[in-house]
């Protein structure tokens, strides 16, 4: 009997080891039907050890014959087999591309969205605009990932199929997942888009509330501030991480050397109120690139804090800001404290602020 025969013999051992060993020795003797029989066993085998031999061994055969053969696989009943063939095709790079795209005018929305999975894990320059089909898929969780995919891929030749679904979807979920998407891909027409559908903000439910921000994060203009401080009051300590988020987006974008009128004493109240001590930690370093003269008194109120993450947030924001009447307060901070961490942040801030002595 020959090696070949052999190995395929094994394959219906009723020892699970001899099973595994056929199915390595079939890879490693580089017979030509692998691809084939390992498939073939995979659909019968019962053995988990086994089935994992043979995924294994068939994600180190990448070719386009092994995309097609497996492709079929999609359809099992088997939820291991099916998420390990997305796994298997995820790797085979844009050889796969060509036999997946079919998959989109399966009747089976499953296979669909396997296809559309698949598609985005390849990470392909040129999965996007296969992925794009999915913008018009009859399923909404179709439509849903591919938008959600064309952002994440940060295919921008695809934002006007995003802002069109965006104004066109009466579906929650959907349209907060291409807000989202147009946060990163957005454009004029995503800005007049948004602007003419959420004319009055604050009347914006919560659940949209959060992908709004997003978008105002990314895209926002400092006419929306306004808007985004108000949510201090109303939202400020369930969304503070999106507000702060967004303050931080259209400010940083704006260019901004000095803070408008009155935002310092807001955000002063916001450091102070019941927000996450490690919200208050990045709003500290945040007041640090700007240059009102009121900032330096504050940062210097939380540099002596007990809490660990206020000192540390002062300390930095100060070594940022830039004010050499803050210099003794360091220097006799230094002196204080024992933690290794805050200790090189204050050291670090007196060499930001020793330069201009």
């Amino acid at each position: 009997m020959s090696n070949k025969d052999e190995f395929i013999k094994n394959l219906s051992s009723e020892d699970e080891r001899e099973r595994a060993f056929a199915v390595e020795d079939i890879v490693y003797e580089g017979i030509p039907e692998a691809i084939d029989l390992l498939v073939a066993q995979l659909e019968i085998e019962s053995s988990q050890f086994v089935r994992e031999v043979i995924i294994r061994n068939l994600r180190i055969l990448s070719s386009s014959e092994l995309v097609e053969k497996t492709i079929p696989l999609l359809h099992s009943d088997d939820a291991f087999i099916r998420n390990a063939v997305i796994e298997i095709l995820s790797e085979q790079d844009e050889l796969a591309i060509s036999y997946i795209e079919p998959l989109l005018d399966n009747p089976d929305k499953d296979i669909r969205k396997f296809a559309v999975d698949i598609l985005f894990q390849l990470q392909s320059t040129h999965s996007a605009a296969v992925i794009a089909r999915g913008l018009d898929d009859p399923d909404i969780n179709i439509k849903i990932t591919a938008a959600e995919y064309l952002g994440r891929l940060e295919a921008r030749a695809h934002i006007a199929g995003i802002n069109r679904l965006f104004l066109a979807s009466n579906n929650l979920l959907l349209r907060c997942t291409c807000l989202e998407t147009m946060a990163i891909l957005g454009d004029e027409d995503s800005a007049r888009l948004v602007a003419e559908f959420y004319p009055q903000p604050e009347q914006i439910s919560e659940l949209e509330l959060y992908s709004y921000l997003k978008y105002l994060a990314r895209q926002g203009t400092e006419e929306y501030l306004p808007f985004v401080f108000s949510l201090m009051k109303s939202k400020g300590k369930l969304m503070a991480k999106e507000i702060i988020n967004t303050i931080e987006g259209i400010l940083r974008r704006s260019g901004a050397v000095y803070l408008p009128a009155g935002m310092v004493e807001d955000l002063a109240h916001y450091i102070a109120s019941e927000i996450n001590v490690i919200n208050k930690y990045e709003l500290l370093v945040f007041l640090g690139h700007f240059k009102n003269s009121e900032i330096g008194p504050l940062l210097a109120s939380y540099a002596c804090s007990s809490e660990k993450l206020l000192c540390l947030g002062a300390v930095e924001g100060l070594g940022f800001f830039g004010a050499p009447e803050q210099l003794p307060l360091l220097v006799e901070l230094k002196k204080q404290i024992e933690d290794d961490e805050l200790l090189e942040a204050v050291e670090k801030a007196i060499k930001q602020l020793a330069p201009v002595r």
